[in-house]
């Protein structure tokens, strides 16, 4: 028999309430379409149907999302979310520990999380046999 699945901690739980809420309903009105994500760079859309990291297919309802992030990680005592980044990107931005990292400065993959990459040996091995 499986484990019970650990319900997840509410967004007020993560200490991201109403006052998060409301900063990142201020944050989308200022929104132009279009604009690049600090994070991958690519262009970040309102409606989250047009955003790269939308999945039609995925049953989580915040798929293509823009998210409030903090510049300043709140993992480091950051307080206010002062930009938006896609759903996928604030994910993989995590703490903020690899900044110097992100994909509009190295040029490395936009859309797959870091872990996900699989068994690509192309990525590792100079020989094909």
């Amino acid at each position: 028999m499986s484990a019970p699945r650990k319900r997840a901690a509410s967004t007020t739980a993560r200490g991201l309430g109403w006052s998060h809420q409301q900063q990142r309903a201020r944050l989308l009105q200022r929104h132009v379409d279009g604009s690049p994500c600090w994070w991958c760079g690519r262009p970040m859309f309102r409606d989250r149907t047009v955003n790269f990291d939308y999945d039609p297919a995925s049953e989580d309802q915040t798929s293509g999302t823009l998210a409030a992030d903090h510049s300043h990680a709140r993992a480091t005592g950051g307080t206010k979310a002062d930009r938006l980044l896609h759903g996928l990107c604030n994910k993989q931005r995590g703490d903020g520990s690899r900044d110097h990292l992100r994909p509009a400065v190295t040029g490395g993959d936009f859309g797959v999380p870091e872990g996900e990459q699989g068994d690509d040996r192309s990525r590792w091995c100079l020989l094909d046999w």
